[in-house]
């Protein structure tokens, strides 16, 4: 009896080897964009003005702008391309819906903070370093 199910387990094995079969769902997140200038669209009829250009999704934020690869969350500073900082009033498209506007996919997520401790410092110009490192010589009492 041990042979007859080892060899029936053997052939079934034996019979799946080089054969794969993958079924299922996958569900997109991808909101609606709309034009707004050349090059640049915004996530359409959103709580937040997100832009997207250059295969990035892109925020402002006082007077840096940061990015993801994802509209609602993961967004980094980043020096924009020049298509985004043309972008004047980011606020005029929150909730932006242009004449003819229809909804296909609805954003579903909630946009996530921007995580600021990534943001660069603006590097110091040779000349405030060499201000800095005169004054420090100069002022032994």
């Amino acid at each position: 009896m041990r042979n007859l199910i080892a060899a029936f387990l053997f052939s079934t094995v034996a019979a799946c080897v080089g054969e794969a079969q993958v079924s299922g769902t996958a569900t997109v997140d991808t909101p609606d964009l709309v034009e707004v200038e050349p090059g640049v669209q915004v996530v359409a009829d959103y709580d937040e003005p997100v832009f997207y250009s250059g295969g990035y999704y892109w925020r402002q934020d006082g007077d840096a702008w940061y990015r993801s690869d994802n509209y609602a969350s993961g967004f980094v500073y980043a020096e924009p391309p020049s298509a985004i900082i043309s972008i004047h009033d980011t606020h005029r498209y929150v909730h932006y819906r242009p004449n003819g506007y229809v909804v296909r996919h609805r954003p579903t997520r909630r946009v996530e903070p921007v995580r600021r401790e990534t943001r660069r410092r603006e590097p110091v110009r040779h000349e405030e370093r060499h201000e800095e490192r005169h004054d420090e010589h100069h002022h032994h009492d």
